[in-house]
């Protein structure tokens, strides 16, 4: 499972990239559910997720910095 790219990201808009955080965040909350109960075979999937939220989150708060300046 590879990471987005954030050059793909600047691409959207925010309002996709605030619904790709969504889904994101409820795939991790997921996961974080398998991991607990002893189902998750691969946990490098919570670290892909972490990040891509991040840059996501990067690139909305950069746009509005830029938007203030």
């Amino acid at each position: 499972m590879k990471g987005t790219k954030y050059a793909e990201l600047s691409s959207l808009d925010n309002a996709q990239l605030e619904k790709q955080i969504a889904e994101n965040r409820a795939r991790l909350t997921a996961l974080e559910f398998q991991k607990v109960i002893g189902q998750l075979d691969n946990h490098a999937q919570m670290s892909v997720l972490k990040r891509d939220i991040a840059r996501m989150s990067t690139v909305i708060s950069s746009r509005k910095s830029s938007a203030t300046k």
